[in-house]
C-alpha cells in the first residue's frame, strides 16, 4: 500500500498537479469572486490589467527567458487587431475565427523575424525589431486611410457560443479565461525541453550549439510563440475596445510593456501580471497625486504619464524595487 502510494504521488508530482494547483485555484477565485466584489470601474480596471498581462507574459517569455530584446512587441498587438478588425468587418468572420486568424497572422510574421535577425542580437536586434515596428505602424496608418479613411475600424459585438459579449463581467470571463490559459501555456513550455533549450541558448550559445540545440529553430520556436501570444491579445483588445487605430500601437506602447517586464522582473511570469496591473492602475495614481496637492489633473496630465513611466523603468533597471524589498523596515 506504501509503495503504491509513493508511485501515486510521484506520478502526481511528475504529472505537474502541484505546480498548477496554486494558478488553478487563484484562477477560479478571480474569475467568480471579481465580478461579485467590483464595480463597472473596478472591472474595467481588471479586464485593462488582464490584457496588459497577457501581452506582457509573452514580452517576458522573449526577452527574460530567451533573452531576446524586442522594441516592436506593440506591432503584433496592432497586427493581431487590423487582422481581426478587417476579416470581422469586411469578411463577416465570427469572434474565434477571426481572433484565431489574427494569431495564426502573428506567429508566421514572428517567425520571418526570427529568421531574418538570427545573427543579431543584443543592442542590434532591438534596433531590428525598433524597426519593424516603423514599418508597421505605416503599414497600418495605411490600411486605416484607405478602408476607414482614417476613422479607424469599428468592431462588432462579439460572441461566444451564441452568446453575445457586452458588459463588463461578461468580458472579464473571456480576458481571465485567456489570461489563465496563457500563464498555463508559458509555465509549462518554459519548463519544458524546449524552454531549457531558449535558456541555454540564451545563456550559453556556443555550448548551446555543442550539445545540438539549433539555434535557429530555438529563437523561431520562442519568436512565434510569442508572436501567436500577442497577436490574439491584440485581436481581443480590438473587439473589447470596440474600434481599431493604427495611433494606438505606437512606440509608446512598446515602451509601456518593456517597463512592464523590467517592472515585473525579466522570465518572471507572476511579476508581468502584477506588473501590468501597477502599470495600468499608474494614471489613477497620477490623477489621484495631482488632485491630493490641488493641480489640475487635467492640465497636468500631458507629457505625466511618459515621464512617471520613464521613472519607472529607470528604477527597475536599477533594481531598486527589490532593494527597497530587502531593507524594508523590520527585516535584518
Amino acid at each position: 500500500m506504501a509503495a503504491s502510494a509513493d508511485m501515486d504521488s510521484s506520478w502526481w508530482r511528475a504529472a505537474g498537479f502541484t505546480q498548477f494547483a496554486a494558478p488553478v485555484v487563484i484562477f477560479l477565485v478571480a474569475l467568480l469572486g471579481v465580478p461579485m466584489v467590483f464595480g463597472k470601474l473596478g472591472l474595467q480596471f481588471a479586464n485593462i490589467g488582464g490584457l496588459a498581462a497577457i501581452a506582457a507574459m509573452a514580452l517576458t517569455v522573449l526577452t527574460g527567458t530567451a533573452g531576446l530584446l524586442s522594441l516592436g512587441h506593440a506591432a503584433f498587438l496592432g497586427i493581431g487587431a487590423f487582422t481581426a478588425g478587417l476579416l470581422a468587418t469586411l469578411m463577416g468572420w465570427p469572434f474565434l475565427a477571426a481572433v484565431a486568424a489574427a494569431g495564426i497572422t502573428g506567429l508566421v510574421i514572428g517567425g520571418l523575424v526570427a529568421i531574418i535577425t538570427l545573427r543579431t542580437s543584443g543592442l542590434y536586434l532591438a534596433v531590428g525589431t525598433f524597426a519593424l515596428q516603423a514599418v508597421v505602424s505605416i503599414i497600418l496608418i495605411d490600411i486605416e486611410v484607405k478602408v476607414t479613411a482614417a476613422t479607424g475600424i469599428l468592431m462588432p459585438v462579439p460572441s461566444v457560443l451564441g452568446f453575445a459579449i457586452r458588459d463588463f463581467a461578461q468580458w472579464w470571463y473571456v480576458i481571465a479565461t485567456a489570461l489563465f490559459l496563457t500563464y498555463i501555456l508559458f509555465q509549462w513550455q518554459t519548463q519544458s525541453h524546449v524552454g531549457r533549450a531558449w535558456l541555454t541558448a540564451r545563456d550559453h550559445p556556443t555550448m548551446a550549439a555543442a550539445m545540438g540545440i539549433s539555434l535557429l529553430r530555438a529563437r523561431v520556436s520562442v519568436f512565434m510563440l510569442t508572436s501567436f501570444i500577442t497577436s490574439i491579445c491584440g485581436a481581443i483588445g480590438g473587439y473589447y475596445y470596440g474600434i481599431v487605430q493604427a495611433a494606438n500601437f505606437d512606440l509608446h506602447l512598446a515602451i509601456k510593456y518593456i517597463t512592464i517586464v523590467a517592472l515585473g522582473g525579466l522570465g518572471s511570469l507572476p511579476g508581468a501580471i502584477a506588473g501590468a496591473y501597477a502599470i495600468t492602475f499608474l494614471p489613477h495614481i497620477l490623477t489621484w497625486t495631482f488632485r491630493s496637492v490641488g493641480i489640475d489633473a487635467a492640465t497636468a496630465a500631458t507629457g505625466s504619464e511618459s515621464i512617471a513611466l520613464a521613472i519607472v523603468l529607470t528604477a527597475a533597471l536599477l533594481r531598486l524595487p527589490r532593494w527597497i524589498w530587502r531593507w524594508r523596515p523590520g527585516t535584518s
